[in-house]
């Protein structure tokens, strides 16, 4: 527990089975003033703070989430998505959930802004390409959330080492928990 394992320290153990569940980490980009550019994991574990106005770009289940999280928090936050609608790839989603974040953020006091993009972020003022033109948003910080990449270098690195290997959950797929419990059973069922 809460220890990180190398490749040559996994191989020295001579296990019969490896299972690696490396999860994933958050897709980031720049948008100019990076200093102020955070990921919802980084404001969610208080390692940043996202002051009183923020910006969120994406609007899928994490970046929902966390604008609801932040809404009743104190904290004033638009929701940025590219897509037509909020929450519209990476299902199957929890029916439920996803019917109480549609009605939960707006009641909280959620802009949500859909069919834009952030194009830049410099001296508090977010810019975003809408469908009716350009718009400026005053902010202290943008939070993106635009998706996770999977982390399996560990498993790249020990493939062809280990004879019963497996990889699961994001680092697998980058997707949702759902997903990465159904994996593990199936994964656990079959040694």
């Amino acid at each position: 527990m809460n220890t990180e394992l190398n490749e040559e320290e996994i191989k020295a153990m001579d296990y019969d089975t490896v299972i690696l569940a490396t999860g994933s980490k958050p897709k980031v980009f720049s948008l100019r003033d990076d200093s102020h550019i955070y990921t919802a994991e980084q404001v969610l574990l208080k390692q940043k703070d996202a002051g009183k106005k923020t910006v969120i770009v994406g609007g899928g289940l994490v970046g929902c989430e966390t604008a609801l999280w932040f809404a009743q928090n104190g904290i004033h936050v638009t929701i940025v998505e590219a897509l037509d609608k909020v929450m519209a790839v990476n299902g199957p989603l929890c029916a439920a959930n996803k019917e109480m974040l549609e009605a939960l953020l707006p009641f909280n006091g959620v802009e949500i802004i859909t069919g834009a993009k952030v194009t830049e972020f410099a001296n508090g003022e977010v810019k975003v390409d809408t469908k009716e033109g350009s718009k400026t948003i005053m902010s202290d910080s943008v939070i993106l959330s635009v998706g996770y990449k999977e982390e399996n270098t560990l498993y790249n690195n020990l493939q062809f080492d280990i004879p019963d290997l497996y990889l699961l959950g994001d680092a697998k797929k980058a997707s949702n928990i759902m997903y990465a419990i159904w994996d593990a059973f199936e994964v656990a069922n079959h040694i």
